[in-house]
C-alpha cells in the first residue's frame, strides 16, 4: 500500500514550502491552507492531500499517475492533487512544490522577479 499524506507529513511539505523566500501562509474557504508569493497561490493543503501548480506540458502526464487527480477547482490553471505518495517520493514533492512557487513567481512582473534573483 502506497504511503498516504498523513498529517505529520503535510506538515513536513507546509514547513519546506514556507522556508522558500517570500512565501506566506493564509488560510481560505473556512480552512484550506493556501501557499503564496507576492499574493498568488501556488499550492494548497487541505482534506488530506496536497494541491499544487505544474508545468502546463507536464499536466495531462501527471495526472494520469497513480494517486494525482486534477485539482478541484484548479484544473483548468494547470494544478494537480496528491493523495498519496505513490508516484512520488517526498523529495520529489518537496522539489514539485518549489517548482510551483517558481512558476507563479515567473508570472509576476519582472521588478518583483528581479526581488527574487530571477
Amino acid at each position: 500500500m502506497p504511503p498516504s499524506l498523513d498529517a505529520a507529513l503535510l506538515q513536513q511539505l507546509e514547513r519546506h514550502a514556507l522556508a522558500l523566500p517570500g512565501v506566506v501562509l493564509d488560510i481560505k474557504w473556512g480552512g484550506v491552507r493556501v501557499l503564496q508569493i507576492e499574493g498568488k497561490m501556488f499550492a494548497t493543503f487541505h482534506d488530506g492531500g496536497v494541491a499544487f501548480k505544474v508545468d502546463a506540458d507536464d499536466f495531462l502526464a501527471l495526472c494520469d499517475l497513480p494517486g494525482v487527480t486534477p485539482a478541484p477547482y484548479l484544473a483548468r490553471a494547470r494544478w494537480i492533487r496528491l493523495h498519496t505518495l505513490q508516484s512520488f517520493s517526498v523529495a520529489q514533492v518537496e522539489a514539485r512544490l518549489a517548482a510551483a512557487r517558481l512558476l507563479v513567481l515567473s508570472r509576476l512582473s519582472k521588478a518583483t522577479r528581479a526581488q527574487y534573483g530571477l
